[in-house]
């Protein structure tokens, strides 16, 4: 995935300025040359000097045409984020601290996917002409690994922060979700529970509910397959089946002549729905049973937030490091290779 001609053309004139090779003052050649000479479009050459006006690297002046700026504005950024959903508290706190963390006079460009890898291929192969930098929020699925590959191996700046395809982890900023899984997991063994539950969305396509599992199996001293339940998640098909499901299962493991004291849920909609089971069976959350849950929507999620343990993600110190090393990209900054991982906070239960 090349960059467009036109902007291919303004950073090669971009270049020449910064090089010293054209000086202030000096005369642009005029864009029906550059289309003759570069066998492109009249359009695509207006288009790239209408680019380098932008920046404030170039000005136009009367009879004598395009020539280069005296004193170049600071030039502005376009910035482009694509994430899956904008409508969630989640997404909310990412895009404002994305936002705060630009630098001044910059520009948000922001783009949903609706989770559609399809609709995310589009949108990238049109937000590279469009912005000067892309952060990624990826949908689910490894469906645009290549694309992003692609993207890369162009030079194009790009970050992806919170998930990141197999293969594109080199790319991504997130949160250490093996490390905060297992702290909140230790955290039910401190506290005497030897049989500890795992409710965990079940699509593998996510790297995050990948580790989450990890974090899990390296706190328990004993596995338990029985113990284990992987729950298809997607509110907006099948809230109900989701709830049944984590309600069939706790009454399958409390039927057990050993029965799970806690429980570890890999998102907090699991956990909600855990807590509605357990009050269907009488058995009183923070007293009877104890849990462990990630928490991305915020502690106004749960009814009672203080009866369990909670793991917040780190959503503006992601935000502030997706940023940092865009803006590095785009300067041509040397960046270390990825996964960026940002350790969690840990709320215990009172």
């Amino acid at each position: 995935m090349r960059k467009p001609a036109w902007r291919v053309i303004a950073d090669e004139i971009a270049g020449k300025i910064a090089s010293g090779k054209l000086q202030p003052g000096a005369r642009i050649e005029p864009e029906t040359e550059i289309a003759e000479r570069l066998g492109v479009s009249r359009h695509t050459a207006h288009r790239a000097i209408h680019e380098l006006q932008r920046q404030g690297l170039v000005a136009r002046q009367r009879r004598w045409g395009t020539v280069v700026a005296e004193r170049p504005i600071l030039r502005k950024q376009r910035i482009g984020y694509l994430a899956d959903f904008t409508t969630n508290l989640f997404q909310a706190h990412l895009l404002s601290h994305i936002e705060s963390n630009l630098k001044q006079g910059d520009r948000l460009l922001v783009a949903t996917s609706l989770n559609d890898s399809e609709l995310e291929a589009e949108h990238l192969r049109e937000l590279q002409s469009e912005v000067d930098g892309l952060i990624v929020y990826p949908a689910e699925g490894d469906g645009n690994a290549r694309i992003f590959k692609e993207i890369r191996e162009s030079h194009f700046p790009l970050v992806l922060i919170d998930r990141a395809p197999r293969g594109c982890e080199d790319m991504v900023v997130l949160t250490d979700n093996v490390g905060a899984a297992q702290r909140a997991v230790d955290l039910l063994v401190t506290q005497g529970h030897t049989k500890i539950a795992f409710f965990g969305n079940n699509s593998d396509k996510a790297l995050s509910n990948r580790e989450r599992h990890q974090g899990y199996e390296r706190a328990v001293p004993q596995l338990d397959p029985k113990l284990e339940r992987w729950i298809h998640v997607n509110l907006s098909e099948n809230a109900e089946s989701m709830y049944q499901a984590v309600s069939d299962a706790l009454v399958a493991m409390m039927a057990r002549d050993v029965r799970p004291t806690a429980a570890f849920c890999s998102q907090d909609w699991l956990a909600r729905a855990l807590i509605l089971a357990c009050n269907d069976e009488n058995i009183e959350v923070g007293k009877d049973f104890a849990i462990a849950t990630y928490n991305d929507f915020g502690e106004t999620f749960f009814r009672f937030p203080k009866r369990i343990h909670r793991v917040i993600q780190r959503v503006d110190r992601i935000s502030e490091l997706a940023v940092e090393r865009l803006y590095r990209l785009i300067g041509n900054e040397p960046v270390e290779a990825g996964p960026i991982r940002v350790e969690a906070g840990l709320v215990p239960a009172e």
